[in-house]
């Protein structure tokens, strides 16, 4: 428990790092002389679905290389690279010079895959699922405490010192896993081989229906949540009286979101057990699709915040269920890879959505981007009710021998 209990801290300082000043790369790309907000918030699209599809693309890569050469590496990977990266974002000159960083960050990205995957094979299978509703926590909390903190910061002292504090923060992470954290048992010889053969362990693991739904509303659920972040701050510009406090009031509504999630991500887990995963994910599902219509017509920044809680309370209890249906069905000498493959559905929803969000509202307006939403929870809704009644998951896979 003592690895649970490291990873859990270093997880809550990373994720508050990657909340710290990202949120706010609107504000700082109008300091970069995109003066228009429309072309602010483009920017912001471009610059998330470009480190979406390279963090897409390297997924499946980095869980390959996790299962051969060791998953706390990738933990450190993720984490030492961020420190680089984004700790250089405090010094670019240009929109262009920051899309580059935002590339190349998203080509060593993937802290949740690879710390899901240490905690899957760590912790006894009868604790699994609350173990992996606490790494949810972790990532919550470190949203909610990220943006209320940097957003003070960059009002008080400026974006660019808000970016160099945060590669200090994944340091600080970094160093608690390499000195705290072992790699993981595994078995050898399985090991050996499964990460040479994952050919047919790709097509025998998409060939399920229970995977491949819980990769269609993983897509769903981080495309519609992921959606309005680009805008955000512009939005709550328009309902904000106080502009100078701009970069606060937008962290507190985020953080708030964060907030609910975690709560919900504490909950989520005793609910699934006592009702079953999928009417679980079906209730929370619904609720996200009624709460994002209002959204598009709040007259105050205190109606949207109420809304985001809302919203972060049924968003939150998604990601444990799917997590722990993956983690059943994947042998752990190819948990590398299963988690590889959740991170690349994700990262389709963290890219589409904000490209999509940005191009929204400058066509339409902002508003229009929280009405699009509904329609992609209900869909997420149709596919689990396309899942035969009852059906929970099903048989792991077998294990490469």
């Amino acid at each position: 428990m003592r690895t649970l209990a490291i990873l859990w801290v270093a997880q809550v300082i990373a994720e508050l790092a990657f909340s710290f000043a990202l949120p706010f790369l609107p504000l700082y790309l109008q300091e970069l002389g995109v003066s228009d907000p429309n072309s602010a918030g483009l920017w912001a699209g471009a610059m998330s679905a470009g480190f979406a599809l390279v963090m897409g693309l390297m997924g499946p890569v980095w869980g390959v290389v996790a299962d051969r050469y060791g998953r706390r590496l990738m933990i450190q990977r993720a984490l030492f690279g961020a420190t680089i990266l984004i700790g250089a974002m405090a010094f670019v000159r240009s929109p262009e010079q920051l899309f580059v960083l935002r590339l190349l960050q998203g080509g060593v990205t993937g802290l949740v895959a690879a710390i899901s995957t240490v905690v899957s094979l760590t912790v006894p299978r009868e604790r699994l699922a609350a173990s992996l509703g606490l790494v949810q926590t972790a990532l919550f909390t470190g949203n909610a405490i990220g943006p209320l903190l940097g957003g003070v910061v960059s009002d008080l002292v400026g974006f660019r010192i808000a970016f160099i504090l945060t590669g200090v923060l994944f340091l600080i992470s970094g160093i608690l896993v390499t000195l705290f954290v072992t790699e993981p048992a595994r078995d050898v010889a399985t090991g050996s081989k499964s990460a040479g053969g994952q050919g047919g362990g790709w097509r025998e693991f998409l060939g399920r229906r229970e995977i491949l739904a819980a990769l269609g509303v993983m897509i769903l659920i981080r495309f519609a949540n992921f959606a309005p972040n680009p805008v955000l701050p512009l939005y709550i510009q328009g309902l904000a009286p106080d502009v100078a406090r701009l970069a606060t009031l937008s962290g507190l509504v985020v953080a708030a979101t964060g907030v609910a999630s975690t709560v919900s991500a504490l909950c989520v887990g005793s609910l699934a057990d006592r009702f079953g995963r999928r009417p679980t994910l079906l209730v929370c599902l619904l609720a996200a699709a009624l709460l994002c219509l209002p959204q598009a017509f709040v007259g105050s920044i205190w109606q949207l915040l109420l809304l985001r809680v809302l919203t972060g309370l049924a968003l939150g209890g998604m990601m444990p269920v799917i997590q722990a249906i993956f983690t059943e069905l994947t042998p752990p000498d190819r948990r590398g890879m299963a988690f590889g493959i959740l991170a690349t559905a994700g990262a389709i929803g963290l890219g589409g959505g904000p490209l999509t969000g940005s191009l929204i509202a400058a066509r339409f307006g902002i508003p229009a981007v929280f009405l699009a939403m509904t329609p992609l929870f209900l869909l997420g809704v149709w596919s689990l009710l396309r899942l035969p009644s009852g059906k929970q998951g099903g048989a792991p896979l077998p294990a490469h021998t």
